[in-house]
């Protein structure tokens, strides 16, 4: 079963014209890392615009029984968010507890001014070593 996704939530990658006022299209999901205990979260978000910030408001980390690990809030730092630019895309590396399978709700997002959106997107489930 596949989670990720590209323009909206669906089991197969899929382009749309235009995924909300200020995103134009947004794809993220979750991969096993090379070291113990990494998973990387992909991701791209393009906005319809030069967007004041865009990028992942923010990633949420479950068990694959769906109980609660930990939390990132996406950040000009962290490299989650971009100011000043149409686009945003990366490979986020985070450490958890090794040998489980996790999945992620990736909250992307773009902001154009005034005007503001977000769609969450929930990752496959991935093995940690």
């Amino acid at each position: 079963m596949l989670f990720a996704t590209y323009g909206y939530a669906s089991a197969v990658n899929v382009t749309s014209s235009r995924a909300s006022l200020t995103l134009s299209r947004y794809f993220a999901e979750a991969l096993t890392g090379s070291g113990r205990g990494e998973i990387i979260i992909s991701y791209d978000v393009k906005s319809s615009k030069i967007a004041t910030s865009v990028g992942v408001e923010s990633i949420v980390f479950y068990t694959e029984d769906g109980d609660y690990v930990t939390s990132v809030s996406g950040s000009t730092r962290n490299g989650l968010v971009k100011t000043n630019n149409d686009n945003n895309a990366g490979d986020f590396k985070y450490d958890l507890p090794s040998g489980e399978y996790y999945y992620a709700e990736v909250t992307v997002f773009a902001r154009v001014g005034s005007d503001y959106d977000s769609r969450t997107v929930t990752t496959s489930t991935v093995w940690v070593r």
